[in-house]
């Protein structure tokens, strides 16, 4: 017999049936409840929209292009998010389960502080931001500002996803800049392509065992990097200086970072 599990969401009432399609999910709730919308993997099959850039919009505000949003994710990161897929991608991982995001020219362009605002919409709980692709650092301007954008406004907790991985990062900020802003103004980046082979054993955040949760709040305070274990112990920090953040750059480049639990 197959296991169904219910989850009841205390903050926003919706009920999530785990382990049976939709066609049955629809007669299990017969009118008891509203009618069932199918998820993958726990977040919307079909994301949000926004209005795109008018042309005016794109000269004139730095934009980004997406392929849509979402609230209410428990899958991407500690608590519950608000998530956005960043449009385009370079690396086409072999499994991938967002292949519609690969596409530079897909998607649409949305000035990031409207972009900003809808993440923020305060009808919606959140404990933070999760910027997922597609490849964020694809567009690393564009993120740098809307990751600002947020700052700017209040946002706690900010999260990115990227298929590279940390030590490539850095190297690749010594040509974009804007990547190492990035890594050194949000709080955690979970890192590395997704594996197929690897998936049996990905985490509560991740696709597959090689993707890493990188604490990049400890990681700019310890001087080393800090990979964490998921959970509620992955907490906001303060960024720390420019200086600091040069000093781990340069330990990154040198190969001179050791990993060690968060504490």
């Amino acid at each position: 017999m197959t296991e169904i599990t219910w989850v009841l969401d205390p903050a926003t009432g919706e009920t999530l049936l785990e382990g049976v399609e939709r066609k049955d999910a629809e007669c299990l709730v017969g009118d008891l409840l509203p009618p069932p919308q199918e998820l993958f993997c726990a977040v919307p099959v079909t994301p949000l929209h926004l209005p795109a850039a008018s042309a005016d919009e794109i000269e004139r505000d730095v934009c980004v292009r997406i392929a849509g949003y979402y609230h209410n994710s428990l899958i991407e990161g500690p608590g519950r998010r608000s998530s956005v897929l960043f449009q385009g991608c370079q690396l086409h991982c072999v499994g991938c389960a967002a292949e519609n995001t690969w596409a530079a020219d897909g998607g649409y362009l949305i000035p990031v502080d409207r972009l900003a605002d809808a993440l923020l919409d305060p009808a919606f709980e959140r404990d933070g931001i999760s910027i997922l692709g597609g490849e964020p650092m694809f567009q690393p301007d564009g993120l740098l500002a809307l990751v600002r954008a947020l700052r700017c406004q209040g946002c706690p907790h900010l999260l990115v996803y990227s298929g590279y991985t940390y030590e490539r990062l850095w190297r690749l900020a010594q040509m974009q800049p804007a990547i190492g802003a990035v890594l050194g103004e949000v709080d955690v980046l979970i890192d590395g392509p997704f594996i197929t082979a690897l998936a049996d054993r990905g985490g509560p955040w991740t696709g597959s065992r090689n993707q890493r949760v990188i604490d990049l709040a400890a990681t700019r305070h310890a001087g080393r990097l800090v990979v964490a274990t998921p959970g509620p112990r992955v907490r906001s920090r303060a960024p720390t200086s420019a200086s600091s953040r040069l000093r781990h750059q340069h330990l990154a480049e040198a190969g001179g970072i050791r990993s060690s639990p968060a504490g």
